[in-house]
């Protein structure tokens, strides 16, 4: 190697290595490179063709940072979640409408099912009239020209009463449709539960955003729904976040308030992370089924090998069976929104488990004294 070439050459026959990651010589520094990082230019003509291509691809592969390419020495942080506190808004519906978006449950709004069905009554009446109209019509062409009810290929002037009167039908049916439609869907949203409404009714009672009229709504427990989608574990998440309101000090803060919801109020309501708490209530659903399973089997173990009298121990093996896939089968039925038909499979496959040990560990105890 000459004196003063940057690189290592290694030169055997026709193969040549100079710099396994070659560059042109510039005075700026690749942001991904380190700041001694030295390079040549390509100088020998014979260099191999696939040192050329991953010199192409490591060069196509440079990327940039955006930290280290954009300062942030001043300015806000651009970067970070933006978060609508309450106190950001306006007093009266400003601040409420944040505070019923700032948490999912509580999103509780009225279905208005006297109005819904005042109209789908108005609109159904007006079908029926239309339809005997229709009646009418077909019943007079019956008796004057039968041959009108067996064809749709009439002159116009024929035809034009029933025509026009079929538009009307075809109107007032889409709107009906449509209100039927609509109603369906705002039935099938879920009634808030006991603590969503009254949390609710804490803050509206309190703040007092709104003038008291308007403040009603909320009173009409029967007419409310939650646009909050059902949760598999609603039941469970609820008595995690009640316990955590009742229990509620700095350190419970710290551990279910992530850096977010800390910046929706700074008064006195708590918000809580819903992701820690789906975290919690997994723990919680892990460990009742690893109990469930666990338990019971050392249970049916422990029983079938102190037991010596045979009828003892099959009266303490069905009992076990049977009081621990009632208690599945409760659990299942609390702790999920399993269907019937979804409940009987699982109990029968937890007590088929169970069975199927105790018959194998059975055998294995009834085995031991002959073969001794």
């Amino acid at each position: 190697m000459e004196e003063g070439q940057a690189g290592l050459s290694l030169n055997q026959g026709s193969f040549s290595v100079l710099n396994p990651f070659p560059c042109s010589q510039s005075t700026e520094q690749s942001p991904t490179l380190p700041l001694n990082y030295s390079s040549t230019e390509e100088t020998q003509s014979g260099s191999n063709s696939s040192w050329q291509t991953v010199v192409n691809l490591f060069r196509q592969r440079k990327t940039y940072r955006t930290e280290d390419a954009v300062p942030r020495e001043n300015g806000p942080e651009l970067r970070e979640p933006i978060v609508r506190g309450l106190e950001q808004c306006a007093t009266g519906y400003p601040r409420l409408a944040a505070f019923l978006d700032s948490d999912d449950n509580f999103m509780i709004y009225r279905r208005f099912g006297f109005l819904s069905s005042r109209i789908l009554l108005d609109q159904q009446d007006k079908l029926r009239l239309l339809e005997e109209d229709l009646d009418t019509i077909d019943q007079n062409d019956a008796e004057t020209n039968p041959h009108r009810n067996l064809t749709r290929d009439l002159l116009e002037e024929d035809n034009k009463e029933r025509q026009e009167l079929l538009v009307k039908i075809k109107r007032e049916y889409c709107e009906y449709a449509k209100f039927l439609c609509a109603a369906r869907d705002v039935m099938s949203f879920n009634k808030p539960a006991g603590d969503e409404w009254r949390s609710v009714e804490n803050y509206i009672w309190n703040r007092k955003q709104v003038e008291e009229q308007e403040t009603k709504f909320i009173y009409h427990k029967e007419d409310l729904v939650t646009l909050r989608p059902g949760r598999e574990h609603a039941w469970l998440d609820r008595s995690v976040e009640r316990l955590l309101r009742w229990l509620n000090c700095d350190l419970i803060e710290w551990t279910f308030c992530s850096k977010e919801s800390r910046q929706k109020s700074k008064g006195i309501e708590v918000y809580y992370s819903r992701s820690r708490i789906e975290n919690v209530v997994a723990t919680i659903i892990t460990s009742v089924i690893l109990i469930l399973l666990i338990v019971p089997i050392y249970l049916l173990y422990h029983f079938t090998s102190i037991l010596i009298d045979a009828g003892e121990e099959n009266v303490a093996c069905v009992g076990i069976l049977v009081t621990s896939t009632l208690l599945f089968s409760a659990i299942i039925s609390v702790f999920t929104r399993a269907k019937r038909h979804e409940i009987f499979a699982a109990s029968a496959a937890y007590c088929a488990v169970l069975v199927v040990f105790i018959g194998n560990i059975g055998g294995r105890v009834g085995m031991t004294p002959a073969s001794s």
